[in-house]
This record gives C-alpha cells, structure tokens and sequence, in this order.
C-alpha cells in the first residue's frame, strides 16, 4: 500500500480472505501483525481515516477490525462508514471501553459480527478472526449464488418474452436502453433495478390472449373488459416477478409503471424514483414508435400531465438523440449477431410478425430467426440494423 501509515503482512494466509486491522496506536498493531501473521492475511491501518483509504485503496476486505477509541471518528461511525462501503464485509470491534452502552451502539449502528475486549488472549483473538472469516465466506458465497439465480430468472423470463410476444420484448428492449442512458447520465446507484424493470416492464402481457394483443396493435376498438385486462398488464407483472427473490423492488417499479407518482410513493422513495424513469421512457417509446418526430415526442413529454422530472425528461432527450444519430447497415438474415438492434420489423412470408424493429438480438431470437429463414418462411434475406455503438466495427465485420 501507498500510505506509509498502512502496513501490509505478506505472510501464508491459512484461512481464505484479507483482514484490515485498524488502531490510532501503532505498537498495538505491530504486536497484532507479529501474533497473527502467519495463520491470517492481515493489513494495518492506524486510525480511521487511513482505513477508509486503505478500504477505498485496497478493498474490499473480508474483515475488518476497529478499535472503539480512535481520535477524529470512534469505531462505531468508522465501521458505520465501512458497511456503506463494503456491505459483505464482516465487521468485529476491538476496545478497552467494554460497557453496555458501547457495546449497543456498535451493534446497532456498526452491525458488528464480533464484540471483542482488551486486552485480547491471542487465542481468543484468532478464534474471532476465523470465526469472521467463515462468515465472510458464507455470505459472500449465497449472495454470489443469489445473484446467479436473480440473473438466470431474468434473462428466463426475458427469453419468454421474446419467444411469446416478439412485439412487447422489442418494445421492452427499446425501453431499456432508454432507461440505461438516464441511469448513467444521472449516476445513479440502484442502476440494475430500474434496467432489470425496464426490460421487464411487458412481462405481464404473456397473459393476455394473442387475438387481443394483435387487435390492440392494429388499432381496433376494444371493449371496456378488454381494455381493463390490457391495462392490467403491470399488476400480472409483479405478482410474477414479486416470487423471485430481490425482485420485490422492481416488481413494484414494474407495477407503478404508470406514473402516479402519489401510488408510487406509498412504495418507497427508491419505488417511486425507478417508476418515474421507466414511465417517461414507455412514454416517449410509444410517441417514437408512433411515428411522432423526436423534437414533437420531447416536449409532449416535458409537458405531460405526470409531471416528470427535469433531468430525467433531459436525460431521455439526450439518449433519444444520440439513438438517432446511429447509422445503419444491411445484413444477411444468416449474419445477424447478438447485440444488433433491428431497424425494420421481420415478417413470416405470410405477414405474420416475427420480429419487431428496435429489438436487440438475442441468443433465442437469433435461433428462431435462422429457423425460419432455414426453412424459407420470411419475407427478406436481408435486414437494416442500428449499429449499438458508434464505432461498431464488429457490426461491419459482420455484415
């Protein structure tokens, strides 16, 4: 490490993980690292604020040890400051000031694993250590697998979409890169979820009977019984999405897709703010794909009656534009790849709609595509294509 007031064991570590050891008194780190540096893969840091640069530096670490009485900032709000960093990891207090009061407040506010007291018998110490470690290891270890099984769920559900209603999929997708633009413009944390509701946000319509969803796209009149069950789409959405584990959120994003910004609130700040995004960008999709000019879709969307932020409304400005600038290519049916974004619809031969234009090709939409095209069922050999990126030179390749 670069700070010369941290200091870095380099001794076998016999237990899987790095652990950050931080005191304001440097003998008592010394003494630590000579006790421990053979069993534990252990940096020092001396006082708080070169462990947050070491965290920040060489982080994350499976474990970090604080003391309570450290000048500038105590070791409850120091291992406060780390759980907001490194959530995984695991967080033991070391201190000389063993009461009550002290041992609530670093529970409470520093969710500590491990309440240790000076001074500390070695074996007692290590046994701590080891024990933090095997926590570490356990969380780390389900939320990785959680979030497999969140990702596979998704790009399942995804996939279905797209095989059962290529129209609403490519919609989804259009949608999402609208949502993805706004999140990096706006820097925004919880980036995933409003992305993962974009591309979800249609999933409520593989519920809704095939004849109906193509009478709503031509434009015919619908009953109020059907039009009740088109509009409940969203609702069909998150009781699908609110059984899979940390899709709460974004099931409730998906519902409150509408906009109404007083319901959305009654579900939480972070609800509210992922519902706003996506509803602006369904918004502006359906004026776009109407066939509304960019300039005329814009503004009905600064002005309209949900009263949408500002910056989100800009953000989507700027994604719309920099979508429309994007050229395009012809390519062979057989030389689509995943990733293209298609610039016209593909049609079965006999005017079915396979594929809609503004989809991104997937793994499941490019096997049915060749499908159909081994089989000489579309109506085109070839397919104008957005390029994703301005310097997509793989697309070229592969056209």
């Amino acid at each position: 490490m670069t700070n010369p007031s941290t200091s870095r064991s380099t001794g076998t570590s016999a237990e899987p993980g790095r652990i950050l050891l931080v005191d304001d008194e440097q003998p008592v780190l010394d003494a630590l690292r000579r006790q421990h540096r053979r069993a534990f893969d252990l940096d020092t840091a001396c006082g708080p604020e070169d462990g947050l640069a070491a965290l920040a530096a060489d982080g994350p670490y499976a474990v970090v040890v604080s003391d309570f009485k450290m000048p500038g900032m105590n070791g409850v709000e120091f291992l406060r400051r780390v759980q907001e960093q490194s959530p995984d990891t695991v967080r033991v207090m070391l201190t000389g000031q063993a009461n009550l009061e002290t041992a609530s407040r670093a529970v409470n506010e520093g969710n500590i694993f491990r309440f240790l007291t000076k001074p500390c018998e070695p074996d007692t110490f290590a046994a701590a250590l080891s024990a933090s470690l095997q926590q570490y290891e356990l969380v780390h270890a389900e939320r990785i697998l959680l979030e497999h099984t969140v990702k596979g769920c998704v790009e399942v559900l995804s996939e279905v979409l797209a095989l059962s209603n290529p129209m609403a999929f490519g919609r989804a997708s259009r949608v999402r890169g609208l949502v993805a633009h706004v999140s990096r413009e706006l820097e925004l944390h919880d980036a995933w979820q409003y992305e993962t509701a974009a591309l979800l946000s249609q999933i409520g319509f593989v519920a809704i009977p095939d004849d109906l969803l193509l009478r709503a796209a031509g434009d015919d009149e619908l009953s109020d019984d059907e039009r009740t069950m088109l509009d409940g789409h969203a609702g069909v959405a998150r009781d699908l999405l609110a059984k899979i584990p940390r899709l709460q959120t974004i099931a409730e994003i998906v519902f409150h897709q509408d906009g109404d910004r007083a319901r959305a609130l009654k579900a939480g700040r972070g609800v509210l703010l992922g519902s706003q995004i996506l509803a602006a960008a369904l918004g502006l999709e359906e004026l776009l794909s109407s066939g509304i000019p960019l300039e005329e879709a814009l503004e009905a969307t600064r002005t309209s009656p949900r009263r949408f932020s500002p910056k989100i409304v800009d953000a989507l400005a700027s994604a719309a534009t920099v979508d429309s600038d994007l050229g395009t290519m012809q390519v062979a049916v057989h030389a689509l790849r995943t990733g293209m974004i298609l610039d016209q619809s593909i049609h079965h031969r006999d005017g079915l709609l396979i594929v809609p234009k503004g989809h991104e090709v997937t793994d499941s939409s490019l096997g049915r595509l060749r499908n159909y095209s081994g089989l000489g069922l579309l109506a085109l050999k070839e397919v104008r294509v957005r390029r994703k990126h301005r310097d997509d030179a793989s697309a070229e390749e592969a056209a």
